[in-house]
């Protein structure tokens, strides 16, 4: 069996299939939470559904600890309060996750970044955002190597501006145990230039394209009524496309459900998973059409049944 990660780091060797991320886990099905986000239930689920990569964020504990969970403080997600920093590790294992909406508590904890890639199981894959920035890459690298997982994990951060891209290069030459870099491009701020100086600068094999609407009227009067983009902006253009396939660079979406606690929050441009819940072709057919080849979702169950009945899911042997 060819491996995921053998794949993921070859779009011209397996150019067509689309590789599904589940965002902070499988937690959502069918816009109802199910589990605890970011933990090891959310975790093992994706496994169980077959998703190539599993998306979780991490932060450091007052001793030192990287735990996954999204925010900086504990208040949204657990039955704690306060700063993750503030606390030891020892002090977050007293606490239960909880349903975001009800605050009901799982019968789940926070867990270690060591525990979810003891999770991954032999093929799935793992995208770990630093939250608190490129500069946790070593330490990343360092759990995945000590783990038995380093070529399942990848890591991810925004990558802005000359002096930013030439730290995050500086950091990944110097590893000692080298991990894939996902450099995150904001469309409207970074834009063709520095997705041509990502691919030709860093060691990467795939690139987070975030979709903003532009600003301003662009002809296409009803879609800009809806806050949905008609063309994909400029990272899912014809050149964006040319640069990344002549890098060998995967182009990664997130399709994923606006979040309501962020006022005008967009990552793909309204086609998102709202819409593909009852018009499943006008967003992963689009953006599939424009060059992406993964896609991070809040509904990996509703996006794989798709990929099948539409040809994208493989075999590998």
């Amino acid at each position: 069996m060819v491996s995921t990660s053998t794949r993921f780091r070859d779009l011209a060797g397996f150019r067509g299939e689309i590789f599904v991320t589940a965002h902070r886990g499988a937690f959502i099905k069918d816009n109802h939470v199910i589990e605890a986000e970011n933990s090891l239930p959310a975790i093992e689920r994706a496994r169980r559904l077959g998703c190539d990569m599993v998306e979780v964020d991490v932060h450091f504990t007052a001793d030192g600890t990287a735990v996954v969970i999204h925010d900086d403080t504990l208040n949204r997600t657990t039955t704690g309060r306060g700063a993750v920093a503030n606390h030891t590790y020892a002090d977050l294992r007293t606490l239960s996750l909880i349903h975001p909406g009800t605050g009901e508590p799982f019968e789940t904890h926070v867990p270690t970044l060591e525990e979810a890639f003891l999770t991954l199981g032999p093929q799935m894959m793992i995208n770990v955002e630093c939250k608190t920035g490129i500069e946790a890459i070593p330490d990343i690298a360092k759990i995945a190597h000590n783990a038995g997982v380093i070529e399942q994990v990848t890591v991810k951060t925004n990558a802005r501006g000359a002096a930013q891209i030439g730290k995050v290069g500086d950091i990944l030459a110097g590893l000692t145990h080298p991990v894939d870099f996902i450099p995150i491009l904001i469309d409207q701020i970074d834009g063709i230039e520095t997705l041509q100086t990502v691919c030709e600068d860093l060691p990467i094999s795939c690139v987070e394209c975030v979709v903003e609407l532009p600003r301003g009227p662009k002809g296409f009067v009803a879609l800009d009524r809806l806050g949905i983009t008609p063309d994909g902006g400029p990272l899912f253009s014809i050149e964006a496309r040319r640069i990344a396939e002549a890098h060998n660079v995967r182009q990664f979406i997130n399709t994923l459900y606006v979040d309501p606690a962020i006022p005008g929050t967009q990552w793909n441009g309204g086609r998102n998973c709202q819409l593909a819940r009852i018009a499943p072709d006008s967003v992963y057919a689009f953006w599939i059409a424009h060059g992406a080849s993964i896609i991070q979702t809040d509904e990996p169950e509703f996006l794989l049944a798709w990929l099948r009945q539409n040809g994208f899911r493989l075999d590998h042997t």
